[in-house]
């Protein structure tokens, strides 16, 4: 007579039987008995194999079904541009089939490079960088790529090793607002007040330099006075303010205002309004769409250069999907997009009330 033990919990119609330590211990009182058991035993262990490979199965379904998560490093959340990208970033990453997760630097280097480190902590497949200056996200771009991390530039380039640059000719911006002014609104010369975003971003450069490179011409040699210089981060309050002192410190002297984008322009406006300093031409870039209205009634707004951050967003977006999932690198590394004026010989042609942007 022997012992035969088997997992707890299974049903056994034996008198004699006894609980240990989670079996059942049964006693075995004929060949016939243990031969019952043998096969018993056998069943137990192939639906056991078959339990667990069911679950493997499962697990790796689930795995093959998880959705990719890409990181979005926005330089900042301060003007309708950037919430633009930031619902245009969140809808097609879902329309993609892959979750995002958006941090906002607040225009602070430091705060953007520790929110690349955060997003590289939490396991993303794939970055997207609105890069507060050029150089400053160097090192943790370089870090991602040892991660075999792929990373879009959005918006402002920036120095590294990335996948792709999507946006448009900051410098050409520049040009086409230059060549505006000196051919059309200024051809005799004049007094112009700069309100920049932020010295060290490769927007406010390019779009900056792009201006001055046409006012410097041979031609224009001269003719041109840059009153002054202010740094308004991208902001319309900020370039209402930046305004205020720049009507303080030149008053009559302005001719035109040139803003590196619609925002800070339209508060530049108002600064100008409320001085009753009316007859002050302004530029804009950027394409917004209460900078379109601004130019429609034919007062002092009167250009501004289209960068359509809802679709600059949607092409990084699908980008950088295209790579993770099937690894298709991009045609071109520098994804220019449209870089046009708008005047208000066109701008009807770009208006539209309904617009996000």
């Amino acid at each position: 007579m022997s012992w035969r033990a088997f997992p707890l919990g299974r049903c056994c119609r034996r008198k004699s039987s006894r609980q240990k330590g989670g079996y059942f211990s049964v006693r075995v009182s004929s060949d016939r008995d243990a031969k019952y058991l043998f096969f018993y035993e056998e069943a137990f262990m192939r639906k056991s194999i078959l339990v667990v490979l069911i679950c493997m199965c499962i697990v790796a379904f689930i795995g093959a079904q998880a959705k990719p998560l890409i990181g979005f490093a926005h330089v900042s959340m301060n003007n309708p541009y950037y919430l633009a990208m930031e619902k245009a970033a969140k809808e097609t990453a879902a329309a993609r089939g892959a979750d995002i997760v958006i941090l906002n630097a607040e225009e602070d280097i430091s705060k953007q490079i520790s929110d690349i480190e955060s997003l590289l902590v939490k396991g993303v497949k794939g970055l997207i960088v609105n890069s507060v200056t050029e150089y400053g996200t160097m090192p943790v771009i370089k870090k991602a790529k040892a991660m075999g991390i792929p990373v879009v530039a959005i918006d402002r380039n920036l120095y590294g090793d990335y996948l792709a640059y999507v946006g448009i000719d900051q410098w050409r911006a520049g040009e086409l607002q230059g060549e505006y002014i000196t051919q059309t609104l200024l051809p005799k010369g004049g007094n112009i007040v700069l309100i920049i975003g932020d010295p060290g971003d490769s927007a406010s450069i390019g779009r900056g330099n792009g201006m001055l490179s046409i006012l410097e011409k041979p031609e224009n040699k001269g003719k041109y006075t840059i009153l002054g210089t202010y740094k308004a981060s991208y902001n319309q309050m900020l370039g209402m303010q930046k305004m205020e002192e720049a009507i303080a410190a030149f008053g009559n002297k302005i001719d035109l205002v040139y803003c590196a984008n619609d925002s800070m322009a339209l508060g530049a406006q108002a600064a100008l309004a409320n001085a009753k300093m009316t007859k002050v031409m302004i530029c804009g870039i950027d394409g917004q769409k209460e900078a379109y209205a601004e130019i429609m009634k034919g007062g002092a707004y009167k250009s501004t250069v289209i960068n359509n951050s809802w679709d600059i967003t949607q092409q990084a977006v699908h980008i950088l999907m295209d790579y993770i999932t099937k690894k298709t690198e991009p045609k071109e590394r520098n994804v220019i997009t449209g870089t046009i004026l708008v005047t208000k010989d066109n701008v009807k042609q770009y208006y539209k009330q309904d617009s996000v942007f």
